[in-house]
């Protein structure tokens, strides 16, 4: 049995590969090689891939950087935006010589990130089905996840996903006609990192789901269950990782990364410090402040965790308790001193606020920014992007069948209009001088 794996290229208007790896996706492809399976994979935002050498976008520290883009024609929804929309990552033409020395499989796999990339999830699968006609593809990831209708009735795969592994291995018996079954926890498999020829970094997954419930954030809609991988089998990967891919940064992309801290990242923490690996860690992800005490902070600092990302969100105390209650403005201030004695310099510890939320005003957004950027450290915006099934989509009172397009919080602002984007754009700016000015 061969398998062929495809991560689509993004469309949008702004995309940079800040430690960005399907993990969910190589897990999968680590299943397919314990169930038998031949694997070929194309990783289309792959900066590193021998194809795209002539290609090569900017590198940044630590292994993250610019991917290579085109222009492209806007969707007809985003004509009146003033901003380039662009394909990031491979050209098509590469993709298709690629696929022309594959060996024709008997499955496909498609991976999907962000709802509003799907026009990157349709176009692979076109070009897939025109080469390889007749061969099931299977569609699966966030985007099926969160808008499963969506990508069942447009996609054009044929057989869509959610993200449950007892589903998908429901759909590998009804194309072969036998049975499947795993000898151990999906949860526990090491994603397969294996079949990139090359890397700069590894992001990894510790935990699934979250002890949250924010009210803007759907992970847990397709992630419910809290599980944790065992510290000692994390410390094993990233040995492994370490030693057999010469990899030195990593990246975790849990969503509650520090939750039941005592038996989780601590002794994880204390076995990278024994280890004297001298390997760099990243939070992209960003990070709750409220389980880190004087002890985490100086563990953080002394594994390698090179800037620390906090996930603050807003500094206004009733927004805080109406989007679940995660954080609140003391216990930031209180461990942003933790990390400051740890040694993290100002300029190493961030904290991410989100402007656009349902019901919060302007002048709420600016004093977030200025409040935040008073505690001494770097700040982050990110645009809030509506997720369906998130109590704050049904508080923006979005029609349920809103094209996921409209999801894209580098545009989302302009479903009310130009001058609410332009507002959001002179936010951005003070806090762009803010940070310089630090």
């Amino acid at each position: 049995m061969r398998a062929l794996l495809v991560n689509p290229w993004i469309y949008d208007f702004a995309c940079f590969d800040l430690f960005s790896k399907p993990i969910g996706f190589l897990k999968l492809a680590c299943l397919l090689k314990e169930l038998g399976f031949k694997l070929d994979y194309i990783d289309c935002l792959d900066r590193l891939h021998p194809a795209m050498k002539k290609l090569k976008s900017k590198d940044h520290p630590f292994g993250c950087g610019n991917y290579y883009n085109e222009v492209v024609e806007k969707p007809d929804i985003f004509k009146d935006i003033p901003r380039y929309y662009k394909r990031y990552g491979m050209p098509p033409y590469i993709f298709r010589k690629l696929i022309k020395k594959i060996k024709t499989p008997d499955i496909i796999l498609v991976s999907s990130g962000m709802t509003y990339w799907y026009k990157g999830v349709f176009e692979v699968i076109d070009i897939l089905k025109k080469e390889f006609k007749n061969v099931p593809i299977i569609l699966g990831g966030i985007y099926p996840g969160l808008c499963f209708e969506h990508a069942k009735n447009f996609s054009g795969a044929d057989f869509v996903f959610k993200g449950k592994i007892n589903d998908f291995l429901n759909i590998l018996e009804k194309i072969f006609n036998k049975k499947f079954s795993l000898d151990r926890d999906f949860k526990k498999l090491v994603p397969l990192y294996e079949l990139y020829p090359k890397l700069s970094y590894i992001s990894l997954r510790t935990s699934s789901g979250c002890p949250f419930r924010c009210s803007y954030c759907g992970w847990y809609l397709i992630d419910e269950e809290i599980y944790q991988i065992p510290y000692e089998e994390v410390f094993k990967q990233i040995y492994y990782f370490h030693k057999k891919l010469k990899v030195k940064n990593f990246a975790f992309y849990d969503d509650a990364l520090l939750y039941n801290s005592d038996e989780h990242i601590k002794p994880l923490l204390k076995l990278i410090i024994k280890s004297k690996l001298n390997l760099n860690f990243h939070t992209p992800n960003g990070l709750n402040a409220i389980f880190i005490d004087e002890e985490l902070a100086l563990l953080l600092k002394k594994a390698g965790f090179v800037e620390v990302r906090l996930g603050l969100e807003t500094t206004d105390p009733e927004r805080q308790k109406i989007t679940g209650r995660k954080i609140d403005n003391p216990t930031i201030k209180k461990v942003i001193k933790f990390l400051k004695k740890a040694g993290f310099l100002k300029d190493k510890i961030a904290l991410y606020l989100l402007m656009g939320l349902p019901g919060q005003t302007f002048e709420e957004i600016e004093e977030s920014i200025i409040s935040a950027h008073n505690l001494g450290v770097k700040v982050y915006l990110e645009e809030y992007s509506p997720v369906p099934g998130t109590l704050d989509y049904q508080r923006s009172g979005l029609p349920k069948d809103l094209d996921p397009l409209w999801h894209n919080n580098s545009v989302f602002p302009l479903f009310k209009g130009l001058d609410n984007y332009l507002r959001f754009q002179k936010l951005k700016d003070l806090n762009h001088k803010l940070n310089i000015s630090r």
